[in-house]
């Protein structure tokens, strides 16, 4: 258009006859200060990482010499065996996440955790951390419940936990490392894994850095190795020489030997009814087993009262049999004792084993459940605990028996103190007892008394200041003491009751009552010890059985083991049926008592019996020991 032509023109003219303005020169921007180099950074913090993980386990670990406190040179080689698996999880941290301080925080929270974990265990249990105890892993959900109770009613703990937790989302905000991308992260990670996995499995190279040999590894006492290589060198350790499950072999010649020599005895026990416990034989009377939590007897403390404690145990044990019991356990591990009674199995017979009901409950096991079933009867275990707990649910099927109550059919009106109280489960067992209907075996656990004896809720006070304590004990030692007999006056009067009422029942009944191990009672330990001069773990447990048609009393006292218990027990039911028990009660006819329930290894002998068992190749051994004329053992047990 004639506006546009025109107009063009006119704006090119006007703009060259505008004044020309003057150019800027172009300045340069003010420097800005130096950033350090990121990469330089994470690196750095990873090596302070290091030195803080090695200050951190010098100060808490007892086998670690604590740099400042000048008590002994540190041997800066064991404090880097006994970090390094932690540098190895924030090395990982580190590829997975590209946060170094992230990383580092979480390592440091992991690092506290075990030793604080450790601590714990070493104080009430006097055992190190074992690569068991994360079993417990795998179950947090029931277990809480339980440890909780072992820091109280104090809110400092839950405050701590969300301090922990804030600060570790806000760490979530922190830039990523520039360094750690693409290959070189790839590199990092799988190369952490392969480190991880060599060091978890035992491969070569890590067994000469942890070598057992320089850090004094003794697999017969972990609690001396933990205190020589500490707790990641022992744990390493324990992992590869004990912790996994190894394929049993018994000794099949040292088992038929033994058989061989105590053929005449085994032929004795194998006819019916010729033990003076046994009942007669076909009466199948009902068995009733309580496992008493953390029962022993006080009098055993140094200058305790005579003829105070437990006194209806002592009462009744006037008409029944009755001695102490050398159990697996100390303050805790109750499985290990119930374990041990209800296979007749010793743990020692099961090279690593820790905690059975996880290690070796994958396939049926033989034991007095699956002897009394074959012959008829219903067989009931009563817990008022979860059932997932120490993986009962599972363990209880491949023992054989038929029905698990737990703790999901008791009421919290039934809580004494912390645990479901003893009388709610009296109450229990005397209902699941029918007077008709087959023979019943029922197995009880009690979780009333179970730790922590430091702190008790809604016990009544006038009570509790009634109770008679040993001598020597400061306050704070009584009060541990006082919440324990407490409890342990009511186990013992639950049994009264329970023995009373069965006493009068029709059919005939056995009870077998016994402690599972002593309860955790640092102070009380510390302060006064024990009347024969020993140690806690040393200390037997009592054992009592009753017969409700007869007395047992005149029976001499018997000291014996938890897994030499169900033989005593089916011997004297007058149940038979079972040539391993047989065996078992052979061997109490030819070995001292003494011997039995010492500290000393079993014999290997006894080792290859109880491992042939296990394994389902005893009774073509037992065969040849009757009948020495028939064909090679060997040939008969190859498949």
């Amino acid at each position: 258009s004639p506006f546009t032509r025109d107009s063009a023109p006119l704006a090119d003219d006007t703009q060259s006859r505008l004044p020309s303005r003057p150019r800027r020169k172009k300045m340069n921007a003010p420097a800005r200060p130096a950033v350090p180099n990121r990469n330089v950074l994470s690196a750095t913090w990873l090596l302070l990482v290091v030195v803080m993980f090695a200050i951190a386990a010098s100060w808490l670990d007892p086998a670690l010499a604590w740099p400042w406190l000048g008590v002994a040179a540190p041997s800066w080689e064991l404090v880097a065996l006994n970090v390094l698996p932690f540098v190895l999880v924030v090395l990982l941290l580190t590829a997975l996440t590209r946060r170094v301080v992230l990383s580092g925080w979480l390592g440091m929270l992991l690092l506290l955790a075990s030793y604080a974990a450790n601590a714990v265990k070493l104080e009430q249990l006097e055992m190190p951390l074992l690569p068991g105890d994360f079993h417990f892993l795998a179950e947090i959900g029931s277990a809480l419940p339980l440890f909780s109770h072992y820091i109280g009613t104090s809110i400092a703990p839950i405050l701590i936990a969300l301090a922990l937790i804030g600060l570790t989302v806000a760490l979530f905000r922190e830039a990523p490392w520039p360094a750690m991308r693409g290959w070189s992260r790839a590199i990092v990670a799988v190369g952490v894994i392969a480190l991880g996995a060599g060091l978890v499995q035992g491969w070569t190279p890590w067994r000469a850095v942890y070598s057992a040999d320089r850090l004094r590894f003794e697999p017969w006492s972990v609690v001396d190795s933990a205190g020589k290589a500490g707790m990641v060198g022992n744990l390493v350790l324990y992992n590869w020489e004990l912790a996994k499950r190894q394929e049993l072999h018994p000794d099949r010649a040292a088992a038929a030997e033994f058989l061989s020599q105590n053929a005449n005895a085994l032929r004795t026990r194998l006819s019916p009814n010729t033990s003076s416990l046994a009942m007669p034989g076909g009466t199948q009377p009902d068995i009733v087993i309580i496992q008493s939590e953390s029962l022993f007897d006080p009098v055993r403390l140094r200058d305790a009262p005579a003829d105070t404690y437990l006194p209806n145990f002592h009462r009744l044990a006037r008409r029944g049999l009755s001695g102490n019991m050398k159990v697996p356990t100390y303050a805790g591990g109750t499985i290990r004792t119930e374990f041990e009674v209800l296979t007749g199995l010793a743990l020692e017979f099961f090279p690593g084993v820790q905690y059975p009901y996880f290690e070796i409950a994958d396939k049926p096991i033989p034991g007095i459940v699956r002897t009394l079933s074959r012959q008829g009867y219903r067989t009931t275990a009563i817990h008022p605990n979860s059932g997932v707990f120490w993986n009962r649910n599972q363990a209880y099927r491949q023992i054989g028996f038929d029905e698990f109550i737990d703790g999901r059919e008791f009421s919290k009106d039934d809580i004494v103190g912390l645990f479901t109280g003893d009388a709610a489960l009296t109450d229990r067992v005397l209902g699941q007892l029918d007077q008709d209907g087959p023979p019943q075996l029922i197995f009880a656990v009690t979780m009333e008394n179970h730790g922590p004896f430091d702190w008790r809720p809604g016990l009544d006070e006038k009570r509790m200041a009634a109770l008679k304590m040993p001598p020597g004990l400061d306050e704070g030692g009584k009060h541990w003491m006082r919440n324990y007999l407490y409890l342990l006056e009511d186990a013992d009067h639950e049994l009264g009751r329970l023995a009373d009422a069965l006493q009068h029942r029709k059919r005939r009944t056995l009870l077998l009552f016994y402690g599972d191990h002593l309860p955790a009672l640092p102070p009380v330990y510390q302060q006064i010890g024990f009347a024969d001069g020993k140690g806690p773990k040393t200390q037997p447990v009592p054992w009592l059985l009753l017969d409700n048609g007869r007395s047992l009393g005149q029976m001499p006292r018997t000291d014996t083991t938890s897994w030499l218990l169900p033989s005593i027990l089916l011997e004297t039911a007058g149940i038979g049926g079972d040539r391993y028990f047989a065996a078992l009660g052979a061997l109490r006819d030819t070995m001292p008592a003494a011997a039995i329930a010492s500290a000393i290894p079993l014999q290997r002998e006894l080792r290859a019996l109880g491992q042939s068992r296990f394994i389902g190749e005893l009774e073509p051994l037992i065969d040849k020991a009757l009948n020495p004329q028939d064909g090679d053992v060997d040939a008969a047990i190859a498949p």
